[in-house]
């Protein structure tokens, strides 16, 4: 029920931020087979599932490590 990323905890509920062309996201969204299978639990239990346009938003610049782990740069 939780999410690790870049070693990072992190709990519902979720909140992600897309940046790019408002329509494209909301058509990839719709047209999504894992987004479409997801919104039947989100009916039929009542999940929590919202999309919302925020405008323009400001992202802070990544931080961490860019050493690789697993991935080998192409030569």
């Amino acid at each position: 029920n939780t999410l690790i990323l870049q070693g990072r905890v992190y709990s519902p509920p979720y909140n992600v931020t897309a940046v790019g062309d408002q329509e494209k996201l909301k058509q990839a969204l719709a047209e999504s087979p894992e987004i479409q299978n997801y919104m039947l639990y989100v009916n039929a239990y009542g999940l929590g599932w919202k999309v919302e346009d925020a405008g323009k938003t400001k992202l802070d610049g990544y931080s961490g490590t860019v050493d690789l782990h697993y991935a080998k740069p192409a030569t």
